[in-house]
């Protein structure tokens, strides 16, 4: 079954805001004690874990261990012992196991029509120089589905493949871009609210007032705002976000590149916030909320937390290092039937990819198709520095260039 490229799975504007009004920021006491970024979304969670067990004792971090849910994924690479791996995490859409109050905001299952990914990242960690970087793919681009494809096709958006179950992500993932993946992490709505909530909230500097009627978001004035877990999330997931700027509101128009920016400063400002609160009392609260929401490989055992917050308990959000698969739209009456897609935009594509990894991707088995179902062609982009370091760029056009403006887009603080 082909995805339709509507927004379907965005349900109507809600009737009031996601959360309570976000708040002016507050001072913050200096943290003596670093707290670790595991990266993303699902990767704080997961350090979370490993730190708390560091605090409190190995056999209370087993026991929070043993309350997230584990799947089996049966592609995985198994990288040596302290070589660089890479974890896909996915931002799951599904709202199964939402309560009333929250699919009356985000929807439920008949709204989903089925869960996709429509966060797709790739982290890749470098045990021996502490380095991280994060991958982002626009959850519009067209791949050459790997595994089954009885249900949605040989060709497909990236998201789509994910309605299956990771498995299918992670060999289509390999197979179109050659990035071995060794882990996989899985966060939902609630655990993503949860996390935030048990934190405290984040904070994030907005240029102008901004909203967004699909997701709940509405942030009344500009400045650093503290955002609760249903904003945190309104904001994650925007693909609709308006800013008043000189008392007229603008659209912005980049949808998921946007997002993405979005969802990158959204990260950094939840490891900032984090920072602050390393002590067992918070971390508790952090774990209980985000277990029921967070599901990991079976492959990832306690002793792999442990290590991993021991090489980057130091890790700070401004060497995290972002960037976004390049792309570019064209329209095809070969691939009609899945709406407005974007195509990945050679040799760019090949040489990000190359800079994230540190050196050359595996062979490509079957590359993702152009718009007419053949290898993409060679278009001009623009280079966009994103926050952390270099990075490429985004959104463009097979007929234009189309550089994505960023400068209304909130910011840690």
């Amino acid at each position: 079954m082909a995805d339709s490229g509507s927004d379907t799975h965005d349900p109507p504007p809600p009737p009031g805001p996601a959360a309570e009004p976000p708040r002016k920021r507050r001072s913050k006491p200096k943290s003596k004690h670093p707290w670790l970024d595991r990266v993303l979304l699902a990767g704080v969670v997961l350090v979370s874990l490993a730190l708390i067990g560091i605090g409190v004792g190995y056999f209370y971090v087993e026991y929070r261990f043993d309350q997230v849910h584990k799947v089996t994924v049966k592609h995985l690479r198994k990288a040596p012992v302290g070589q660089p791996f890479n974890v896909l995490i996915i931002g799951s859409d599904s709202r199964a196991g939402l309560s009333a109050a929250q699919q009356e905001h985000l929807g439920n299952e008949a709204d989903a029509g089925g869960q996709r990914s429509d966060v797709t990242k790739i982290v890749h960690v470098v045990p021996a120089t502490g380095q991280v970087s994060v991958l982002s793919i626009p959850r519009d681009t067209v791949v050459t589905v790997a595994g089954d494809t009885s249900e949605i096709g040989h060709y497909n958006r990236i998201n789509a493949t994910y309605n299956n179950g990771p498995d299918q992500l992670v060999q289509t993932i390999e197979a179109n871009f050659g990035i071995p993946i060794e882990h996989v992490v899985q966060v939902n709505f609630d655990g993503l609210e949860g996390a935030v909530d048990a934190i405290g909230g984040v904070m994030l500097d907005f240029p102008y007032p901004a909203k967004d009627a699909y997701t709940g978001l509405d942030v009344t004035s500009p400045g650093c705002q503290l955002l609760n877990g249903g904003y945190a999330l309104a904001l994650a997931r925007s693909r609709h976000y308006e800013y008043e700027k000189d008392g007229e509101w603008l659209y912005d128009g980049t949808s998921d590149f946007g997002r993405i920016q979005r969802q990158n400063a959204f990260l950094k400002a939840m490891i900032n916030q984090a920072e602050t609160k390393y002590n067992p009392l918070t971390l508790n609260a952090f774990l209980g909320s985000v277990v029921q929401g967070l599901t990991i490989d079976s492959t990832f055992t306690v002793a792999d937390l442990i290590n991993l917050a021991r090489e980057f308990h130091t890790f700070a959000s401004s060497n995290l290092v972002t960037a976004t698969l390049p792309t570019y739209s064209h329209y095809s009456a070969t691939f009609s039937d899945l709406g407005d897609v974007l195509y990945v935009q050679q040799p760019q594509a090949t040489l990000v990819i190359t800079q994230f990894l540190g050196g050359p991707p595996e062979e490509a088995t079957t590359p993702p198709p152009g718009p007419y179902g053949v290898e993409p062609t060679t278009t001009t982009t623009t280079t966009v520095p994103l926050s952390g370091g270099t990075t490429s760029a985004t959104s463009a056009s097979s007929d234009t260039t189309t550089t994505v403006e960023t400068d209304f887009d909130p910011t840690p603080c």
